[in-house]
Formats: structure tokens, sequence, C-alpha cells
């Protein structure tokens, strides 16, 4: 029986990848995804969907030379995540040029994804400002851990660094949020 089992799965993942997909079946697939993890990047929904936008234009640029074995899904978070690195951090130059200090660090609140909403609402908000006020350097595996549910290995191919430094940072990361929840609470 599980042979059977491991034989059907196996067979339906191999026909899974010899099945081309299409940048618009990407694009259906994964949309509202990208946008969601640009938006616990950024904290701002126009800035989240500039950042989605760019993603998308970069690849379908490069769909060409996208490999086919490989998951879209891995491919287009990476590309959506390294975005809504390069938007946060000009619109971070931009406000600090434009604004004090003080209001350089003020953090937008930002809209709840699916999964939150089912959550308590004062529960819900005392997180995301949390996971706002991290680092950059710990907020984006956060993001991908938690609310993209990628594994260690994963965010590791995805962000470019040593699996061992993804576990690290997200130790470090939860400590952090859970004494920013301490102090709240």
């Amino acid at each position: 029986m599980a042979l059977d089992t491991a034989l059907s799965t196996f067979v339906s993942h191999a026909f899974a990848r010899s099945r081309r997909v299409t940048f618009d079946d990407a694009v259906r697939d994964h949309q509202d995804e990208l946008y969601g993890v640009a938006l616990r990047i950024l904290g701002d929904r126009d800035s989240a969907m500039d950042a989605t936008s760019r993603a998308l234009l970069k690849a379908f640029r490069s769909w060409s030379s996208y490999d086919q074995t490989r998951p879209v899904r891995h491919w287009l978070l990476r590309i959506v995540s390294n975005e809504a690195i390069s938007v946060g951090r000009q619109r971070s130059r931009d406000r600090a040029r434009s604004a004090g200090d003080d209001a350089a660090l003020e953090m937008p609140a930002r809209d709840p994804s699916p999964h939150e909403r089912a959550v308590a609402r004062e529960e819900r908000e005392r997180v995301r400002r949390a996971v706002a006020t991290l680092p950059e350097l710990y907020r984006v595996p956060v993001v991908l851990r938690y609310f993209s549910e990628l594994t260690v290995d994963e965010i590791a191919t995805l962000t470019g660094r040593p699996a061992s430094t993804v576990g690290v940072q997200l130790l470090r990361a939860r400590s952090m949020l859970r004494a920013s929840l301490e102090e709240t609470a």
C-alpha cells in the first residue's frame, strides 16, 4: 500500500515537472502570496504593490531563462523579496532626506493577510508591530519562514545565505520578537 502511494506521488511530481508552466499560470497561482510577502516586508500597501509589480516585470523579462525544473514559487519569492528590500531601502533613503529623524522611524500600520484575519485583531496588530520593528536582516527570514511557510533550506537558497546563518537569524529574531511582545503585554 505504501509503495503504491509513493509511486503515485512520484508519478504526479514527475508529471508536474514535465509540464511547462506559463508565466500567466505562475502569476495567477502566486500573485497574492507575492504581494503578501512584499507587504509584510515593507509594511505599506503602495510600496508592496510597487515591489510586486517590479518583481513580476523582472520575472516576465527573464521568463525565457527560468529553469522549468525548479519550483516557480521559490524563484518568484526570491525576486519579490529582493525587490521589496530594494523598495524599502529606497523609501528609507527618501524619508531620511525629506523628513526628520523621528518621522523616518515611524512605520505605517499594515493590512492583515487572510491568515492573520483569523487571529484576534488586537493580537494581530501587536505581532505585526513587533515584526515591523525587526532589523531587515531578521525581518526577511521571519516573513519567509512564518508567513510564507518556507523551510530554512528554502530561505537559505532564496537569500543566498548558508542554512546555519538563516537558522541563527530566525533564533535571534524569535528572541527579539519575544522580548518585544513581552514589553507590550
